[in-house]
Parts: structure tokens; C-alpha cells; sequence
């Protein structure tokens, strides 16, 4: 059986007109002028969601140093204010507590084991407290930096504008950096970066900042949680074999009185008159 032939139907051929061309080209159009709007709209929302995101993570991070400052308060309150050592609760680092998704860790940290190098320059803006000084050059330079920067501290400090020594700096030389010497106490550590001659190095990696502070204090120092790098040169018959063996006494038991210092031995009466007045057994 012979089949039959199939029937194909083509549509006539039909160039392609000028219209084609047209409409093509306005899609084209269309699609540019939407595509940075489809591209603006999406950053915009993510931008909104990433600050939304923050805002939230920011207001949680507050509620949390909140909960911290609270508890810490509260291991204050409850101190023997007679004395202050390492042994003390407050002084522990307490375990880690799981709040939400976070995790909140507190550590008290006591300003009266630091220099107070507020008391570098005294309240009439003009003198120096010689011994701060040759406290705190000599702490520099144990840890690597130049002594002289201090003369630029005092500088910045005191209110006159007559430079000091040979590495001080007054307002002409920050002109250039727009911003003038304070002529007053600092107010964060971090302003010492303002500062001729101190860097993040210096501060923050061969650790300045733990050795100092600008916080009101007496000036005086806790013999009891005192890092060994204050009490070296705290005073200068203050030998680095007696402050070995402070640390060493303290860590047997806390000084509960000051005159209990006078029982390190190498501490004589006559050396314990001198360092008396530098020293303290709590923290305020």
C-alpha cells in the first residue's frame, strides 16, 4: 500500500520589517533603564536589612555590658574595702554566662595598680611632679619606647608654651595636623595617640595602656595587685630584687595593712618612710 504523500505547510517567508528593529529596540531600552533600578532597590533593601541587623545586635550588646556593669557593681558592694588583692572575687575573671545568642564575660580591673599620668603635670598647669616623671620614663623605656616622649606629654599638658626638653612639642608643631596641645588633663588613654612620640605600638601592642591611667585616683599605688612594671621605680632605693619579693610576699598572703610591708625582707624602716606615701593596700 502506497502512502500518501505528506503535506507540508510553510508560512510564506516574511522579511523582517522595520518595525521588528523598532520594537526590539525599545525592550532594549526598557530592560537598561530598569536593570539599575532592580539593582538600587536590592542594595536599598539590603543596606535596610544590614542596618536593621546592627541596630538590633547593637541594643542587645548594650543590654548585655548593662547585665555586666550590674553584676560588677554588685561584687563591689559586697568587698572588704580594708584592703584589695588579687585573691579577691572581684579580681577573678567569673565563667562565662550564656545570655541569648551572646556570651557576657566580666573583669575587674582595679586603676589604683596603674600611674596616674594625670598627676604629671599638677592642678596649677604650670609644675611637674618630678617623681611621675621619672616614673614614667623609665616604664617607657623598659618597654622599648623613647623616654624623651614625655617631654612632649608634659607639653601637651601643661598650659604654658615654652617647649620642653629636647623631644617636646607645643601648638606649632601639631598646626599641620589640625588640632592644638590640650593644655589639660587627658581624658581616654587613646588621646595619648595625639600625642609627639606615642603610637598604637607603644600603647596598645608592648602594652602601655595596662601600666597607666587617667582616672581620678590618689596617686598612690596598691601594693597588693600592682603589676611588677609599676613598682619598678617607684622610687629609686626601690630595687627590682625587692619588688621580686613584694610580688612574691603578696602572693603568699595579701598585705592586710601597710605597715605589713615592712616584713619583706631587704625593706628597711628607713626604705619603708620613703615608699609609704607612694603605696596602699586597697583600691578605691
Amino acid at each position: 500500500m502506497e502512502g500518501r504523500p505528506l503535506l507540508l505547510l510553510r508560512r510564506p517567508y516574511r522579511p523582517p520589517s522595520k518595525d521588528d528593529g523598532f520594537v526590539l529596540l525599545i525592550v532594549l531600552v526598557i530592560i537598561s533603564l530598569l536593570f539599575p533600578i532592580v539593582i538600587a532597590f536590592n542594595s536599598s533593601s539590603m543596606v535596610s536589612l544590614l542596618q536593621a541587623s546592627n541596630f538590633r545586635d547593637s541594643a542587645y550588646a548594650l543590654r548585655m555590658a548593662k547585665s555586666g556593669i550590674e553584676g560588677a557593681m554588685a561584687l563591689l558592694e559586697n568587698d572588704d574595702a580594708s584592703y584589695d588583692s588579687e585573691n579577691d572575687r572581684w579580681a577573678t575573671v567569673l565563667p562565662a554566662l550564656s545570655i541569648g545568642e551572646g556570651q557576657l564575660i566580666v573583669r575587674i580591673v582595679d586603676e589604683d595598680r596603674k600611674i596616674n599620668i594625670n598627676l604629671l603635670v599638677k592642678p596649677n598647669g604650670k609644675d611637674v611632679d618630678k617623681r611621675i616623671e621619672r616614673h614614667l620614663r623609665n616604664l617607657i623605656k623598659r618597654l622599648g619606647g623613647k623616654p624623651e616622649i614625655v617631654d612632649a606629654l608634659i607639653d601637651w599638658m601643661d598650659k604654658d608654651s615654652e617647649i620642653t626638653g629636647t623631644d617636646g612639642a607645643e601648638d606649632e608643631y601639631y598646626k599641620d595636623k589640625g588640632y592644638k596641645c590640650k593644655n589639660g588633663p587627658l581624658d581616654t588613654l587613646e588621646e595619648l595617640l595625639l600625642v609627639k612620640g606615642f603610637d598604637k605600638e607603644l600603647l596598645f601592642d608592648r602594652g602601655l595602656k595596662d601600666f597607666i591611667t587617667v582616672q581620678p585616683t590618689d596617686g598612690k599605688v596598691n601594693v597588693n595587685t600592682a603589676p611588677i612594671e609599676v613598682l619598678y621605680d617607684l622610687h629609686e632605693e626601690l630595687r627590682e630584687g625587692l619588688c621580686e619579693e613584694i610580688v612574691r610576699k603578696r602572693e603568699e598572703e595579701p598585705f592586710k595593712r601597710l605597715d605589713e610591708v615592712k616584713n619583706v625582707i631587704g625593706i628597711s624602716q628607713a626604705l619603708y618612710a620613703k615608699i609609704s606615701p607612694l603605696i596602699k593596700v586597697n583600691s578605691s
